[in-house]
């Protein structure tokens, strides 16, 4: 790949065959400066984009690549709203009642909406549910009747989300339908779809082929719901109230925070989209095997600080056979949160891992166990407690006297801590290490030392009996990672080493 500095040097070179420009070149002119410093600027970048796309059959890289492949798997950017517990405490003589859909606000001005109804006596206390979102209706008018005709939703002017939407014309509401599946013609369905610049559209069907199509002048309505995502600083007990006031005893209630059922989730981010990339075509996110079923998950809890899914033959492999296992599935997962048990294994211990009742599942497991179900519930699934297990890695590395020992070694930690740590993208799956070829070529590409010269490098990696276990969460940690470098006059045989 050419750099910047590389047409630099070609500019400078052939500068000297034109005498009138190159008096100006040499005395700085910015008038020529700026036209030759943009040229060369632009094919350094069309030449790195060209070096990406060498390497883009085989890995998805860029992010235009990345957006392309969650369109074709239909990943909407659509958040999950958080839900919470308010407690109403009636201090008035005369009853009162919350009706589902009113608006509310949190102590920080975040809208929520009611979604269960409650009757409050007079001095009584009761609690409803509330999830955090607002509603915005818009009206469409069909402009030509066209087969699959599309309809681009308005994404929030804020930091909300799309989370959810309703479509309804003079005829009623519509139903969604994930890619037009089991639709005969003439149901009122319609499907949402994303492109490669994540819009999203509201998509119909076909006149007698699958769906509705949409008449010329039909007026529809779409309601687009938005929400904040992921949410981590609520308080239990800051006060709550409705947005607008309907009665005046709606002053005297007494409204607080009791419980937050749900944090929400953000959209996919491109870290999380480049991740789900690596998996196979999905079957209307169906989940038939078991790559699907830790797809669907992910798809649906992309905060997970870890997370592993396996089957009964991989269960049975480690931990012997049973009829229990028939049918089964088993999770170990960690959320954003930090809600669930997590054991720890130091290298050279062996941990065992502890099956988690159905009466100690946090809301998240529960929430995994509910979407499983929903893709397949035939399945029994199993949570057990994930194992922190971090990796004793030693890398024992010579450079040349030319370079400081102890930046190489910051440098070392850095790569490895950043590719192979606890928060890396690979760490966060079960029954994954890094690999051998994988660390020689990271650290031969990110650390100048080890690729010059006669630099030599040397990785040994723990892998004991049971590594392979997928409850383990294998990382590698700033205290098992041991890294030595050392220093010395290198000579080489041949002519023009330089080090």
């Amino acid at each position: 790949m050419y750099t910047r500095e590389d047409f630099q040097q070609a500019i400078d070179d052939s500068v000297a065959r034109y005498p009138a420009v190159g008096a100006l070149y040499r005395a700085r002119d910015p008038r020529i400066l700026q036209h030759l410093d943009a040229i060369a600027t632009m094919l350094a970048m069309y030449s790195q984009q060209l070096e990406v796309s060498l390497a883009e059959p085989f890995e998805k890289v860029r992010d235009a690549t990345v957006l392309a492949d969650a369109s074709m798997r239909g990943l909407v950017p659509k958040a999950k709203p958080a839900q919470v517990t308010v407690k109403l405490h009636n201090p008035t003589g005369t009853a009162f009642a919350v009706a589902p859909g009113r608006s509310m606000l949190d102590a920080t001005g975040r809208p929520f909406r009611v979604e269960t109804p409650a009757e409050v006596g007079p001095g009584e206390t009761a609690t409803f549910e509330a999830v955090q979102l607002h509603e915005r209706a818009r009206a469409h008018v069909v402009q030509g009747s066209r087969a699959f005709y599309a309809v681009e939703l308005d994404m929030a002017d804020d930091d909300s989300w799309l989370c959810g939407l309703h479509v309804t014309d003079a005829d009623g509401a519509f139903e969604y339908r994930e890619r037009y599946t089991n639709t005969l013609a003439g149901e009122r369905i319609y499907h949402v779809e994303a492109d490669e610049r994540q819009r999203v559209y509201v998509r119909f069907g076909q006149s007698g082929v699958v769906g509705v199509q949409p008449s010329d002048g039909r007026q529809l309505t779409i309601t687009t719901y938005y929400s904040l995502g992921r949410i981590d600083d609520f308080r239990t007990g800051s006060p709550m109230a409705f947005e607008a006031m309907q009665d005046p005893v709606e002053a005297q209630l007494e409204m607080t925070l009791e419980v937050v059922a749900s944090n929400g989730e953000n959209p996919p981010s491109m870290r999380a989209l480049r991740e789900l990339a690596k998996y196979p075509s999905v079957y209307n996110h169906n989940a038939v095997f078991l790559g699907e079923f830790d797809f669907l998950v992910r798809r649906h809890f992309p905060s997970l600080s870890f997370l592993s899914v396996w089957n009964e033959g991989v269960e049975e492999r480690h931990r012997g056979m049973s009829v229990d296992n028939i049918n089964a599935l088993f999770v170990a997962c960690l959320s954003a949160t930090g809600d669930e048990t997590v054991l720890t294994q130091q290298p050279g211990e062996e941990v065992e891992p502890q099956l988690i009742d159905d009466e100690s599942l946090t809301a998240t497991q529960l929430a995994i166990r509910e979407r499983i179900h929903a893709a397949d519930d035939s399945y029994r699934v199993r949570f057990y407690t994930p194992i922190r297990a971090p990796l004793a890695v030693a890398i024992d590395a010579t450079v040349a006297t030319s370079y400081d020992e102890s930046v190489v070694r910051d440098q070392i930690r850095q790569v490895m801590l950043d590719e192979f740590g606890e928060q890396a993208d690979q760490s966060r799956r079960g029954q994954s290490a890094p690999l051998y070829q994988q660390v020689y070529q990271l650290l031969r590409q990110r650390v100048p030392a080890l690729s010059v010269g006669r630099a030599d490098l040397k990785v040994a990696i723990e892998d004991p009996a049971g590594a392979a276990r997928p409850e383990l969460w294998r990382y590698v940690s700033p205290e098992s990672l041991d890294v030595n470098v050392t220093v010395g006059n290198v000579n080489v045989p041949f002519w023009g080493s330089g080090l």
